[in-house]
């Protein structure tokens, strides 16, 4: 290796340690976190973006909070997502259509990891709360769009 190609090498890997090792930690006490009101979902669903741009290429991190007995239809991402319930259950199950029957139920603690384009659903037997990590751009893509319209207009009313 050239001399002056070793040392641009070096000059980059010091860079990237300080970058890397000034980066200041993301926290958030428990009374930061505000709820908001989930845009796109029914009444009741609550959002909160904890990490990321979700129309960025970047790592981001979010939180549901949704009430006992809300449901959101069969969906898929481009891009896996990991699932974490950190308090209620998320009942969760894969298909074109919810299938109670078939879903599986995660408690507090619980952990999934949904891959890319696997058609998926969530429901709620309890108020409930679950973060999704997963890379950006964030695309959510519903099965039936028009069934899951229908769930927002009616929620509305």
């Amino acid at each position: 290796m050239h001399l002056s190609t070793k040392k641009s090498l070096f000059l980059f890997l010091i860079s990237l340690a300080t970058t890397i090792a000034s980066a200041a930690p993301i926290m958030f006490k428990s009374s930061d976190i505000v709820f908001h009101p989930a845009p796109g979902f029914p009444k009741g669903a609550q959002i909160v973006l904890l990490r990321g741009d979700l129309s960025k290429p970047e790592p981001y991190t979010i939180r549901f909070k949704l009430p006992a007995r809300f449901t959101i239809l069969s969906h898929w991402h481009d891009k896996d997502e990991e699932l974490t319930v950190i308090s209620g259950t998320v009942n969760v199950g894969t298909g074109d259509k919810v299938d109670k029957s078939a879903s599986t139920a995660l408690s507090a603690g619980g952990y999934q990891i949904v891959p890319a384009m696997t058609h998926h659903y969530v429901w709620t037997s309890e108020d409930t709360v679950f973060q999704l990590d997963g890379m950006g751009p964030r695309t959510t893509t519903f099965v039936n769009p028009d069934e899951w319209a229908a769930l927002i207009r009616k929620s509305s009313n």
